[in-house]
């Protein structure tokens, strides 16, 4: 009889280092902007000069400054400024620029996003309506086609209650919740059973659907329609943003610009605001509302 030996994790180290040598030179070999782009690396530092291109115009007024360093100084515990001309970030203790810097991005992002996209939330909600509308349905779920059609049989002729159906025939996790599913947006689930609770009304019940290999009875338990909250206000422009900002990627040749830009002279990185001479679009002015503008001159 031969001994157990559990299997452990091991490597030869010389084959390793041999592998690793090898992988190194031939990433040496190719042109950096090659690289960077084969790694997935360049879409991501692109997205981020990007932003960076966009923020870097944007400034507050004076009425708008106290709040904004209220919501850059909260849980900070030094003193704040009292506006936010100049190099004020250097003068924050360096443990905390980090935080700071990434909250002074985000809100100059915020408003920026509200200058560009608020003349048109209101229409793009229309649009998205539908789709933003909450609900909560019931789910029963089988294999068998013949053990749908009985249940749903029962459920429209016996008026036997959904919920002690689902408990006690789905074989899906929904059995545990007594088949309930949600609330959540109506475009999240499966589009066929989407398109199966669309028009249903509360307390309706979808004959039985069949989704790959199984076999759905759906009942509509909750149909919240959607409003034009804040928290949907700020959803919807940061669609529109994210929008833009993929197609202008997906416009540029990131390659060739990294290329370029690698061999010019560099320049100099710049702290929580744009150098005072750099060109600057004015957000708030722009010939057509909705289009990505960027500092003139700035490249991503």
């Amino acid at each position: 009889m031969h001994d157990l030996v559990t299997p452990s994790f091991s490597l030869d180290e010389a084959d390793f280092l041999l592998q690793l040598g090898n992988s190194v030179r031939s990433a040496a070999a190719l042109p950096l902007e090659v690289l960077l782009e084969q790694e997935g690396i360049l879409k991501r530092l692109a997205r981020e000069a990007a932003l960076a291109a966009m923020v870097s115009g944007v400034v507050f007024t004076p009425e708008e400054t106290p709040a904004v360093i209220a919501q850059l100084w909260q849980g900070v515990q030094t003193e704040p400024p009292t506006d936010l001309h100049g190099d004020w970030l250097a003068l924050v203790p360096s443990e905390q620029q980090q935080q700071l810097r990434q909250r002074w991005r985000e809100l100059r992002l915020q408003k920026c996003m509200d200058v560009l996209y608020s003349h048109r939330i209101d229409s793009y909600f229309l649009e998205r309506r539908a789709e933003l509308e909450r609900v909560v349905y019931g789910m029963i779920r089988v294999r068998n086609q013949g053990a749908a059609e009985e249940l749903y049989l029962r459920l429209i002729d016996d008026a036997v209650d959904f919920s002690t159906l689902a408990s006690a025939y789905s074989l899906g996790d929904e059995r545990y919740t007594h088949g309930l599913v949600g609330p959540m947006p109506i475009a999240q689930p499966h589009p066929s059973i989407r398109q199966a609770l669309t028009p249903l009304a509360v307390g309706e019940i979808a004959a039985p659907l069949r989704i790959d290999d199984w076999v759905l009875i759906l009942r509509m338990e909750h149909r919240e329609p959607a409003r034009l909250t804040e928290a949907t206000r700020q959803q919807l422009t940061t669609e529109l943003f994210e929008a833009d900002l993929t197609a202008f990627l997906a416009g540029q040749d990131l390659a060739a610009a990294a290329a370029a830009q690698l061999r010019s002279p560099a320049m100099p990185i710049s702290t929580a605001t744009a150098a005072p001479d750099a060109p600057i679009v004015d957000i708030t002015h722009t010939s057509e509302p909705g289009d990505l503008m960027l500092p003139a001159g700035s490249e991503a």
